[in-house]
């Protein structure tokens, strides 16, 4: 059980890693070219929405990638909302 506890702690401090390189990353695009890209910023918070999705669902860091497709793996509710959100965000963007 403890080895779970560390596996879910460590995959959890990567993603918000992660997500603190995204928002840095978008910041320093501000920054450097003194406009607000509405099509990046929707990718950067689709990005941010499916990491926070990911961290709401604590089993998903702990099964390997192929056990994700399993039917026995539940998501939390709110998962759900924030992985949708990062869906529409990301196709959004594309255009």
């Amino acid at each position: 059980m403890e080895d779970q506890v560390a596996k879910v702690r460590r995959s959890s401090n990567l993603i918000k890693g992660f997500m603190a390189l995204v928002v840095i990353m978008q910041a320093v695009q501000v920054y450097q070219t003194n406009t607000l890209d509405f099509g990046a910023l929707a990718g950067s918070l689709g990005v941010l929405s499916a990491l926070r999705g990911l961290l709401l669902s604590p089993a998903l860091l702990v099964v390997p990638i192929k056990g994700w497709f399993k039917p026995n793996l539940a998501l939390t509710k709110a998962s759900y909302k924030y992985l949708l959100l990062a869906f529409v965000l990301i196709l959004v963007s594309s255009f």
